[in-house]
């Protein structure tokens, strides 16, 4: 490419992209003052050209050049210079990528106010231009400065936001396996009582993410993230005692990062490695890893490794007992932390500088501006010139024109003479065409007359296919709604017949308890009764109406979820504190015939439904589950969650459902009324408790089913939309 450059004279696009392809293989090769060079060709060239956009993309080339060799200071300053460009062009795009570049350099330099800053205005601009991957980019980039800012719950909940943009997209392993990596470092680092978990569950959620991140970053063959990755899983495996297995994980973090031009990251993980070998009393194995990060520090010009190497090596020698030379490492540390702090300042005046000399370019090109009006005011005389020279050669031209149309009058003179003999013979010549027009046009009519009954017979035969085709439709048509009659006359007799059957029971066991209500209040009008004849009377009468009262609250459902516009009203419940409740009111109940109920619960977990119709599912289910549970027998209740559903388990060691029960029961398409079974002390009921629940269930998207228990008995299990996939799972409830 520098060869055909040299070659190509003409100053023209073709050079302009030329010089682009030349100052990016430079910025590949690390090379940055030849990439300087040829990004100022660049930038001179597109302004001679009048092409903006590639001064824009030469901004943001250049600043990312600094900005990966660690020049934080011109890679500022050159990205600004791009930031006002892409303000002047409009270029929303490229406002955006320099902001997303932006948000992470002041991340690695620790200004985490305007890392945040930076990274919002990306967000900002790729919402607006529906850029959902670059959005997500950033969303990790935020999540690293809340990292460093030890906000991991934060950093966490972005990497999530993250993950679901880069899983709605092919060919987005990349992003998927650095967001998983850095879930798995954040979760490492978090404080196990914020996340709600010890601390062997929260690190075991962070290995397995990491695994989950090296599973894409395999095919990838990323060894920035390789690096990343076994440096978080050795120090995972340190902590857990497994120090053979963290030091592998070590080596290969320093293999992997050893292939990198940037050699930071090599470097941190010479350090880790080095506090690893400290804690283990291997003294000789760390000293040669802080030595060489030391170096790096010292040729990279990072202060910040050099500080953190300084201070592993005072502890080094203090472990050592050799306390001069701890003393000196530890007087290095001091330095450049405070050489750091210098650095901030002198970073803050360098800006200043930069403004200010910004300022006199900007004068500078106001004055060229001046100059060049001045040569267009002269450009201007100059055209006023030949616009009259143009204007005395119009006159020469006007009397040439007027002795040519002398010549023309002669011309049209001879002209009208010719015509004339031409127009006489041109008359007899009419009178023949009249007479072979007139048979002509005999012959045209009869044609014409021929051709109209042809269109006409066309025409009617059209008419009639059109007639036909509109009595086949209407033939269709009949036929579709004699159907859809037939299907809804089918459905209302369905719905007939167990209306019919709820009235039936209603008529039925209606009757008991009024009659007992009579006869108990008859028993009391005559006063005779002992207080034991008494109170046995009031407890069998209070279980009569308990039966009552649960039967009519369920009819009443029953017949509310049957009016047409019925809608749940869907939302996210705490789900444990709901069943909570109502298992401790299924306890009196329960006691009455020795039963035992057990509830449990992994985490807190929230359900997306509606809550009067969740706490009617789960009390028939307690109900069924003491009426058919023989005295002495055990109910578990347990609740299970992940990504995308909630699991509410019922099992009890009852008389359970037999293989047809349970087919007709699990079958999604069944809605008939239920047998009324007697429980294991002759407990009545109607048989329209399971056939509500599943209605009910339906109705919020949610699944009920039952299966037999290992044990014995029947385990009924609602599983529910989860938080995190509830607004995706929802369907309309036909």
């Amino acid at each position: 490419m520098l060869l055909a450059d040299s070659q190509y004279r003409t100053e023209d696009k073709n050079k302009l992209e030329r010089y682009v392809k030349i100052y990016k293989s430079y910025g590949k090769l690390g090379e940055i003052d030849k990439a300087e060079i040829y990004v100022d060709r660049a930038i001179k060239l597109a302004e001679k050209l009048k092409l903006p956009s590639f001064i824009g993309r030469a901004y943001y080339s250049l600043g990312f050049y600094y900005q990966s060799h660690g020049h934080f200071i011109q890679a500022e300053d050159t990205y600004n210079k791009g930031i006002r460009k892409s303000l002047e062009i409009g270029d929303k795009q490229l406002y955006g990528d320099i902001y997303y570049n932006m948000g992470a350099m002041y991340a690695s330099w620790s200004d985490f106010d305007k890392a945040l800053s930076a990274n919002l205005k990306a967000v900002a601009v790729y919402n607006e231009l529906d850029n959902k991957l670059n959005a997500a980019g950033c969303y990790v980039n935020i999540a690293d400065a809340y990292k460093s800012l030890e906000q991991y719950k934060t950093a966490i909940t972005y990497l999530e936001q993250a993950v679901q943009v880069f899983k709605q997209f092919k060919g987005e392993e990349y992003g998927l396996a650095l967001s998983y990596a850095n879930m798995g470092a954040n979760y490492f680092l978090a404080d196990e009582k914020e996340l709600g978990m010890s601390k062997t569950e929260k690190y075991q959620v962070a290995l397995n993410f990491l695994d989950l991140s090296l599973g894409f970053a395999n095919p990838l063959q990323d060894y920035s993230l390789f690096g990343t990755i076994y440096r978080t899983r050795a120090k995972i495996l340190s902590v857990n005692g497994s120090s053979e297995q963290a030091l592998d994980a070590f080596q290969k973090a320093l293999a992997s990062n050893k292939r990198l031009y940037n050699k930071r990251d090599y470097a941190l993980d010479q350090l880790a490695l080095a506090d690893f070998y400290i804690e283990h009393a291997q003294y000789h194995e760390a000293t040669p890893l802080l030595t060489e990060a030391l170096s790096i520090g010292e040729e990279n010009h990072l202060p910040a490794l050099q500080r953190d190497a300084n201070l592993a090596l005072s502890k080094l020698a203090e472990k050592q007992q050799q306390f001069t030379k701890a003393l000196e490492y530890f007087k290095a540390y001091i330095r450049f932390r405070d050489q750091i702090f210098n650095e901030e300042k002198e970073r803050e005046i360098t800006r200043k500088r930069l403004q200010l000399d910004f300022l006199v370019k900007e004068n500078d090109y106001k004055s060229r501006q001046h100059v060049m009006s001045l040569a267009l005011q002269k450009r201007t005389l100059e055209a006023r010139e030949r616009k009259q020279q143009l204007e005395l050669k119009e006159k020469e031209m006007r009397i040439e024109k007027l002795a040519l149309l002398q010549k023309q009058a002669i011309l049209e003179k001879e002209k009208l003479q010719k015509e004339s003999e031409l127009e006489r013979q041109r008359l007899n010549a009419s009178l023949d065409r009249k007479y072979r027009d007139e048979k002509i046009l005999k012959q045209e009519t009869k044609a014409r007359l021929n051709r109209n009954l042809a269109i006409f017979l066309g025409l009617l035969v059209l008419a009639l296919s059109g007639a036909a085709l509109l009595v086949y439709r209407a033939h269709r048509k009949t036929q579709q709604l004699n159907r859809l009659v037939l299907k809804q006359k089918t459905e209302l007799e369905e719905l007939g017949k167990v209306k019919d059957r709820i009235l039936g029971v209603v008529s039925h066991d209606m009757r008991a308890p009024v009659n007992s209500l009579i006869s108990f209040s008859k028993l009391l009008e005559h006063g005779n009764l002992s207080e034991e004849r008494l109170r046995a009377y009031t407890l069998s009468l209070s279980q009569t109406l308990r039966h009552t009262s649960s039967m009519m609250e369920n009819l009443l459902n029953w017949a509310y979820s049957q009016i047409q516009g019925f809608k749940p009203d869907l939302k996210m419940l705490e789900i444990g504190h709901l069943v909570q409740e109502l298992v401790t009111a299924a306890e009196a109940d329960a006691s009455q015939k020795h039963l035992r109920i057990s509830f449990s619960q992994d985490t807190e977990a929230k359900a997306f439904g509606d809550l009067n119709m969740v706490s009617l599912i789960v009390r028939n289910l307690l109900n069924n589950a003491v009426k058919f549970t023989p005295e002495r027998g055990r109910i578990d209740v347990k609740i299970e969650h992940d990504f995308q559903l909630v699991r509410l388990c019922i099992a009890d060691t009852g008389i359970g459902l037999g293989e047809t029960q349970l087919q007709r029961f699990n079958s999604p398409k069944n809605i008939e009324l239920g047998r009324s079974t007697a429980g294991t002390n002759s407990e009545k009921g109607i048989g329209l408790g399971l056939t509500l629940c599943k209605t009910f269930a339906a109705m919020m998207n949610a699944q009920l089913t039952a299966s037999p228990n290992d044990e014995q008995g029947t385990i009924f299990i609602l599983s529910m939309p989860s938080k995190a996939f509830a607004p995706k799972e929802l369907k309309e409830f036909d």
